[in-house]
Parts: structure tokens; C-alpha cells; sequence
């Protein structure tokens, strides 16, 4: 299961894929463009500056930046970070009778890090970017 805090790091991620090169955004800036409360913003950036995903720009026009290309992070590595593994199974059993499971278990998890594992922010930042494209407001009545 993929925690709120997990959501709001993935979604602090993507504002920072998108504006890469753009300079720094401050945790006011992203809060607002990504729908996160700004208190949890500030221990989700800290934790992923500690795992050298982002950087921080000290000074009046400073703020937070990807510490790497957006095509380098997955959403795998993101979730991983924050939510721990991806698949919690408790497959630590000492009686055979549940052998039987350990194959499901492993299974399951190769599939989720298949999935997640293969996208990367910065292919999330052009399906947006296209999805916006296509979105047209019409306000004819």
C-alpha cells in the first residue's frame, strides 16, 4: 500500500522533474502546484535531500532542486525511500507448510518492481506535459 506521505513525495518529485533546469522551487511554490500540505512538504524534501535526490539553495532565491537527472529516479526508488519495500510479506516463516507461499510473495514483488521500477519522472513529467496538451477548456455554452 503507498502511504500519503509516499503520494506527497512522489508528487513533490515530479514539481521538481518538471522545473529541472528552471532553478530552484521553494516548498511554498510546490506545495501549491502539486496539492501537498506544506508542513508535510518540508520532512518529505528534507528526507529525500538526506537520500541525495534533491539539493537545497540556501538565500533569497533558493529553494529545492533534483540532485540528479529526472530519467535517473524511478518511482520505484521514490516509494522504496519513503514507504520502505515494496511488497511487505513477512516471508521470514520457519514452518514448511508455508513454502508454498514464498514463490507468491516473490512473485508479487518482481511484478511491482517491474512496474514501478520502470518508469522514470522524467517520462511522468512528458505524459503530463502531453495529457496537458490535449486538455482543451472550452467555455462556449
Amino acid at each position: 500500500m503507498i502511504s500519503s506521505k509516499c503520494h506527497y513525495a512522489l508528487r513533490a518529485t515530479l514539481e521538481l522533474a518538471k522545473r529541472q533546469g528552471s532553478g530552484p522551487a521553494t516548498i511554498v511554490e510546490i506545495a501549491r502546484a502539486r496539492d501537498i500540505p506544506a508542513r508535510f512538504l518540508e520532512s518529505i524534501l528534507r528526507q529525500l535531500k538526506q537520500a541525495n535526490y534533491t539539493d537545497s539553495i540556501r538565500g533569497k532565491k533558493g529553494g529545492y532542486v533534483l540532485a540528479k537527472p529526472a530519467h535517473k529516479i524511478t518511482v520505484g526508488e521514490i516509494i522504496r525511500l519513503v514507504n520502505g519495500p515494496l511488497f511487505d510479506s513477512d516471508t521470514t516463516f520457519d514452518h514448511p507448510r508455508h513454502d508454498v507461499f514464498r514463490d507468491i510473495w516473490s512473485r508479487a514483488e518482481k511484478a511491482l518492481s517491474s512496474v514501478y521500477d520502470s518508469v522514470n519522472f522524467h517520462q511522468l513529467v512528458e505524459q503530463e506535459e502531453e495529457a496537458a496538451r490535449h486538455f482543451v477548456v472550452d467555455y462556449e455554452i
